[in-house]
């Protein structure tokens, strides 16, 4: 398309703004936006079902914002899809208040003809979400899905980082300008996405984001996806938000199950009960395209992603979804202290372990039909990973049963440390919390 005809695009969609419902109608009687700018205002008084705040923007004929959104978008890069251009997606057509434009930053999908899956979830993620929500992009990635979320810190940023991972493809859409980096600790993400995927907004460069803008982002993720994974959501959830305008939209909800009675579950929960899918791991995902799609899915890959599909902790943390070493609540790098004597001891403890196979205190016995046998030694590399508190707080949980949080206090560490630290050491999968707020090694 053309700059003068995309000047004319820009016009109308800073005109209307985002999610205006006057568009459709406009666009069934006007072909384009140029012949729209040029019409008369008293032919703009004839036009049926519109509202007269959308006639009276209309009468505004300055496209100095326009070419000035075209020039910066020029400057930086940022690539301008607008409704009525061939590439433009064909399942936000359908929509009821489809973008005018798309800003992107990135490498287009092919929308007609492969699958697009939107991943949301809870912002406060658990460690069982981090690795349902890894786990399941990871899979879907690998066998051709394209991975769509709106790279909110939480599951968002783990299912894009878990789609890069599997050497896939993802779309991020973003509730603000595609030169603004938000949140400031996905920039690495971001970064990543532009090389192997897309950014998608509605919304031109510059623009600050704002909590209004993300329901109104949220409607895309569905409309661009033919089904929606809910991974997990508490009652207040935005993903929920997404969910049902994947409803209202006449998309798939999918919606894995969490643990009863926690935040993260209640929202999964009620989706379930209001007809939601619910899922169990990818196959149950996959098995309702794998035929109509099956030209853009691999599905003799799955199943060796699913044996490399656990949570890469290492790449999350590169990419700035998760800090691993330290407290997991921080998203910026924390440059480590000089140790202390009690530091030193523990660390210590790590580095001899590395000499040998296995350590009796990094292990536990499992009953089988045959007996006792112990369980897979925990790697060297994986010890020398852990902070001290983690690595503190292991060695203090019993072999043979679960303690309390409570009982950990004693090792003189604050509690939100603690928790800090049981709940890494339950995503790198050392250990395993149970109800009652007990822990027992894996």
């Amino acid at each position: 398309m053309q700059r003068k005809d995309i000047l004319f695009w820009l016009w109308l969609a800073h005109t209307l703004g985002a999610a205006n419902h006057d568009f459709r109608k406009l666009i069934v009687l006007y072909d384009n936006p140029y012949d729209l700018f040029h019409a008369e205002d008293s032919e703009l008084e004839r036009i049926p079902e519109i509202t007269p705040r959308t006639r009276k923007k209309l009468g505004d004929k300055d496209l100095s914002r326009a070419t000035r959104i075209l020039d910066a978008c020029e400057k930086l890069g940022i690539g301008v899809l607008p409704y009525g251009d061939e590439e433009y997606p064909a399942s936000l057509r359908e929509l009821q208040d489809p973008p005018i434009v798309l800003y992107y930053s990135g490498t287009l999908p092919s929308f007609q003809s492969q699958l697009f899956l939107g991943m949301v979830g809870t912002r406060s993620m658990s460690a069982y979400g981090l690795r349902q929500a890894y786990k399941i992009s990871f899979e879907l990635a690998s066998v051709g899905a394209v991975i769509v979320s709106g790279m909110a810190k939480g599951i968002d940023g783990v299912a894009a980082a878990a789609a890069l991972s599997a050497k896939g493809s993802t779309v991020a859409v973003l509730g603000c300008g595609l030169d603004i980096v938000y949140p400031l600790h996905h920039k690495n993400l971001m970064d990543a996405i532009r090389q192997n995927g897309v950014l998608i907004s509605e919304y031109p460069p510059g623009t600050k984001p704002n909590h209004y803008h993300f329901p109104v982002r949220n409607r895309i993720i569905s409309g661009l996806s033919q089904g929606t994974v809910v991974v997990e959501a508490g009652l207040k959830s935005g993903s929920l938000i997404t969910a049902k305008a994947a409803i209202m939209q006449g998309r798939d909800v999918f919606a894995l199950p969490s643990n009863v009675g926690s935040e993260g579950g209640k929202g999964t929960i009620g989706l379930i009960k209001d007809g939601a899918n619910a899922i169990a791991d990818t196959a149950d995902i996959l098995e309702r395209y794998q035929y109509v799609y099956a030209k853009a899915l691999r599905m003799e890959a799955l199943p060796k992603a699913m044996k490399n599909s656990g949570a890469d902790l290492a790449h999350l943390d590169r990419m700035g979804v998760i800090q691993w070493n330290g407290n997991a609540e921080k998203r910026e790098r924390i440059t480590p202290k000089t140790p202390d004597r009690t530091e030193r001891s523990v660390r210590d403890t790590a580095k001899r372990a590395k000499s040998t196979e296995h350590t009796d205190v990094f292990r536990r016995q499992e009953k089988n039909g045959e007996g006792e046998k112990p369980l897979s030694p925990v790697s060297a590399a994986v010890l020398e990973s852990l902070t001290p508190a983690q690595l503190a707080i292991l060695s203090a949980i019993p072999d043979d049963r679960a303690v309390s949080t409570d009982a950990l206090s004693g090792l003189g560490y604050p509690y939100g440390e603690i928790i800090a630290a049981l709940t890494m050491l339950e995503i790198t999968g050392l250990i395993q919390k149970l109800p009652g707020a007990l822990y027992t090694k894996l």
